[in-house]
């Protein structure tokens, strides 16, 4: 199940990306979240080979590979939570929303597998579908969908990773989900997640705490590695050092000018996402937030705010999302947690789906 409802006194979610693993354990008391425990184990950028984790030509999860990574971080963090929620990476899933009009729940479970058969790329017997309503406020008692399909062979491949690794799979659910449970208060502005990942880039909107439109593109950090190396003529891994460590920076210009290049193209993109959903749904998006690994550039959302600053956006506000802002952690992990802020957000909505009411 995409969306499903589980309860326990410890979540423990793991978010298996194509350049890292990021587990997170997190328990509940008296309605307030703690770390127990977390561990990652990230891949050394040897070469242009980022797939592996995940087969280069079909992207399905190597099973072996990520059985040992989890296996090891288990082991070194001390976890001892085996029910577990996986994350699905967005370029394995496929997700759409469409209107449906009112309806009885039995009608609508038919509806929606009438309406999978118009969207989805593959052959229904070959998938995993899961639905929700994401809202029911719209004109006419109509009812806003987001369906999801998952490749049938990929889930068993996940249900293997699992059990190989000690764990019992609870849930699958896709990184647009888990981003928003970690990074959206109750509250908030009608927002756009950007989660900067290494091989995609996620684009996520927001409001009344549901998860409107979803869409994703190729152009992520991987760009930004691969151009400052072939650039500047120096090995990938010095690369990956130097987009982190100079950025944006004034004072490497160089530099600056080549992760400009591709971060406009990125976001470019995101405002398109924006703009059709502005236009749509007459509504003006007041925050964004950044989040992956390449959320940790310096000066990036200065980037953004600067590039945001037009007739079109003015209002916006760019932050850094903070998945441990309502999590407890000791205070000696303070400068770790710090670093860690935009990368571990997937893995801590995992987490905390086990708490959902």
């Amino acid at each position: 199940m995409i969306f499903g409802k589980t309860k326990n006194q410890f979540g423990l979610g793991i978010d298996i990306g194509t350049k890292g693993i990021k587990i997170t354990e997190i328990s509940k008391k008296k309605d307030k979240n703690y770390l127990q425990n977390y561990g990652e184990l990230n891949l050394d950028v040897a070469g242009k080979q980022f797939f592996r984790y995940f087969d280069k030509n079909t992207l399905n999860p190597s099973i072996d590979n990520i059985t040992r990574a989890i296996r090891a971080i288990l082991s070194e963090a001390e976890i001892e939570t085996r029910k577990a929620v996986f994350s699905l990476p967005d370029f394995a899933t496929f997700s759409i929303t469409f209107d449906l009009p009112p309806m009885t729940k039995k009608e609508l479970n038919s509806a929606v597998a009438f309406e999978a058969r118009k969207y989805i790329p593959l052959p229904l017997s070959e998938v995993v579908l899961d639905w929700q309503i994401i809202d029911n406020d719209l004109k006419g008692g109509k009812s806003k969908i987001l369906l999801m399909a998952i490749p049938k062979i990929l889930v068993e491949h996940y249900k293997k990773i699992a059990s190989n690794s000690g764990l019992e799979l609870i849930a699958l659910e896709a990184e647009a989900i888990a981003l928003k449970r970690a990074l959206i208060k109750p509250n908030d502005p009608v927002s756009c997640l950007v989660e900067i990942g290494f091989q995609s880039t996620n684009v996520i909107i927001v409001e009344n705490n549901s998860v409107k439109t979803t869409f994703s593109f190729d152009v992520a950090g991987k760009d930004l590695t691969l151009t400052l190396a072939e650039t500047l003529n120096i090995e990938i891994a010095e690369a990956e050092a130097l987009k982190i460590k100079n950025g944006l920076s004034l004072e490497d210009n160089n530099c600056a000018t080549i992760i400009a290049s591709i971060l406009s193209l990125i976001i470019e993109k995101t405002k398109r996402v924006m703009r059709e959903y502005q236009s749509k749904e007459n509504k003006q998006i007041e925050q964004l937030i950044l989040s992956g690994g390449t959320a940790k550039t310096i000066g990036i959302v200065k980037y953004f705010e600067d590039t945001f600053n037009d007739k079109e956006f003015l209002n916006i506000k760019v932050k850094i999302g903070n998945p441990f802002e309502n999590v407890g952690y000791p205070s000696a992990i303070e400068e770790k947690i710090r670093k860690s802020i935009p990368v571990f957000a997937i893995a801590i909505g995992e987490s905390l789906k086990k708490f959902e009411k």
